[in-house]
């Protein structure tokens, strides 16, 4: 049972509401059938504050798993954010980009606040592009352009969701960028995260 559990990785969600300011997040796991066996985790994160009038983004999550859920468990359960299940593909640490095989689907989850609203027409006007570009060689290997409006046309907020076979990518360093235009309030802002295909 050991050599199996050795390679098998557990991942753990846990939500916490928090007011804008710095924290400092401590994990301790212990070995209840060894308690000499311990290990610690500790990381400060850094909550930020959102202004009513900037252009503002969520945190960019790489998934191995998205999908819709059904009505009974929006805004409950583990991974679940708002109506989507999202479960994050986590590094073995802070230093190294997370990776997936060329068999698996690189998903990608994101929020943007605070989209200009026209008057006249009460909906919002931005394009979302997104790109995956080979960090190794410096090219763009796809690239994207969609309207706000075939998102969440009547919403100052976006959510953005998106799915992607790595297995026409090359073992390699990659990255995914989402970049928001908003064409109202004269806004642009972009998340990027690094990624690798084995």
């Amino acid at each position: 049972m050991l050599e199996k559990t050795l390679d098998r990785q557990s991942v753990y969600w846990k939500a916490l509401p928090l007011v804008s300011q710095r924290y400092r997040l401590d994990i301790a796991i212990k070995d209840v059938n060894n308690p000499d066996h311990m290990g610690y985790f500790g990381q400060g994160i850094e909550v930020p504050t959102f202004h009513d009038d900037k252009l503002e983004t969520s945190t960019l999550i790489l998934a191995d798993q998205m999908n819709a859920v059904d009505s009974h468990s929006i805004g409950t359960g583990n991974f679940i954010i708002g109506n989507t299940y999202v479960r994050p593909r986590v590094s073995p640490n802070a230093m190294t980009p997370v990776t997936f095989k060329r068999g698996q689907q690189l998903n990608f989850w994101m929020q943007v606040y605070n989209l200009g609203i026209d008057e006249a027409t009460k909906s919002n006007s931005a394009t979302v592009t997104y790109q995956i570009k080979d960090t190794t060689a410096g090219t763009v290997l796809l690239e994207q352009q969609v309207a706000s409006k075939d998102i969440e046309a009547h919403s100052d907020q976006l959510t953005i969701e998106k799915g992607f076979k790595v297995a026409g990518l090359q073992p390699g360093k990659y990255s995914v960028t989402i970049k928001v235009n908003d064409a109202i309030s004269k806004q642009e802002i972009a998340q990027s995260a690094p990624f690798v295909v084995e």
